[in-house]
């Protein structure tokens, strides 16, 4: 029984949770030095529209040249020339999304006169 216990001691006191007060802060991050959290969540919400254009322009670029290599290696066949045009089909469509999201920021932030990307909170003082 007491080994049982000597063992199971470092175990629980490992697993029992412990409450940290602490700020996080990460300079390389934007916003991530710390302050005001509504500041950090709008740089965040930023930088996670910015990221998602550039990961869903990338991702059109090659569905398009997938779409593309398809086509000119179909050989004249109907359902690989379908396929294909359906790659490009789908691929416009979601530049046309990228670009439509682009264009909704752009109108807000020209329609409410503020930079939803790069929001300047007003501080005390």
């Amino acid at each position: 029984m007491k080994k049982l216990i000597a063992f199971l001691s470092p175990i629980s006191y490992l697993l029992s949770p412990t409450v940290a007060h602490a700020t996080i802060t990460n300079v390389a991050v934007p916003g991530g030095g710390g302050g005001d959290q509504g500041k950090q969540f709008a740089v965040t919400v930023g930088t996670l529209w910015q990221t998602i254009i550039i990961v869903g322009g990338l991702a059109f670029m090659m569905y398009f040249l997938w779409g593309a290599v398809n086509w000119i290696l179909s050989g004249g066949e109907k359902s690989k020339l379908e396929d294909a045009k359906n790659h490009i089909t789908q691929g416009l469509i979601g530049l046309a999304i990228l670009v439509a999201s682009y264009v909704i920021i752009k109108f807000l932030q020209a329609a409410l006169g503020i930079d939803l990307l790069n929001v300047k909170w007003p501080t005390a003082g």
